[in-house]
């Protein structure tokens, strides 16, 4: 490097750089020890460089003290993004909704005739008499996030699952038959969310919206869960719902501008 280069060159920015650059090659999270190591400084720099990247919202810190790409980079043109994949992705948003509302939040799909956990932020301690973890499978007539799963589900798509679906009771408030239940779904169509109102578990409220594709079909679902004794129906529908529907539209969008950033 000439002289008059190295005037210019701003090393502290380069090394920056070459940390996000780590973190998009690794393609996984990492600690900063490792991180350090794969960026080839020490881990005094890094700390330093993690925490500007994080307060400019490049980066983020999970549960495991690990650090990863946030989806900001998606409007740098950064390609780098889709190395995190679609549920990291969304998981920054969920991140920033549980913080945002102090609740607890979740990320289903569909999985046969169930719906599957890929993501949940536990912020109230248990709520349901069981516990909840990722991978784990729950009724679609009894919760918000299955009936927002179902509500913007493809009609062929639809027909096979209710097609002999065993409407359980589980609870006083569990919705009976398929006429109830596809009752219930035009009515999340027509508002854009679903309640579970204790249909569930006696307790337990929550409001879902879904995340959906570019034909308006749902992808996955995201809620908010809150215990009956401390939020009314009335505070779920009026400041939740909204705040639920903000972030799925905010996933939408990054979702759509990784798409468009690998072709």
């Amino acid at each position: 490097m000439s002289a008059d280069h190295a005037r210019y060159f701003l090393k502290s920015l380069a090394k920056g750089m070459h940390v996000l650059e780590t973190l998009a090659k690794s393609g996984e999270p990492l600690p900063l020890a490792e991180l350090s190591r794969r960026a080839g400084t020490n881990n005094a720099t890094v700390t330093r460089i993690c925490f500007t990247l994080s307060e400019l919202g490049f980066i983020i810190r999970d549960r495991q003290r690990r650090f990863l790409l946030t989806p900001k980079l998606l409007y740098l043109g950064n390609a780098s993004i889709s190395s995190l994949g679609w549920r990291q992705v969304a998981q920054h948003y969920l991140e920033k909704l549980a913080q945002q509302t102090g609740e607890t939040v979740n990320l289903s799909i569909l999985q046969g005739n169930e719906l599957m956990y890929l993501v949940r932020i536990n912020n109230t301690g248990r709520i349901l008499p069981f516990d909840l973890q990722l991978g784990s499978r729950l009724p679609l007539h009894c919760t918000s996030m299955g009936k927002s799963l179902l509500a913007f589900l493809n009609k062929d798509e639809l027909d096979r699952i209710l097609d002999g679906y065993e409407f359980n009771r589980i609870t006083h408030r569990t919705l009976k038959n398929e006429r109830e239940f596809l009752k219930e779904l035009g009515r999340v169509r027509k508002q854009g969310y679903s309640v579970n109102d204790e249909e569930l578990s006696v307790g337990l409220r929550s409001v879902a919206v879904p995340i959906k594709d570019s034909e308006g079909h749902a992808l996955a679902a995201l809620n908010i869960a809150v215990p009956t004794r401390r939020v009314s129906r009335r505070d779920l529908v009026e400041r939740l719902a909204p705040l639920a529907m903000a972030t799925a539209r905010e996933i939408q969008r990054a979702l759509s501008s990784m798409k468009t950033g690998q072709t």
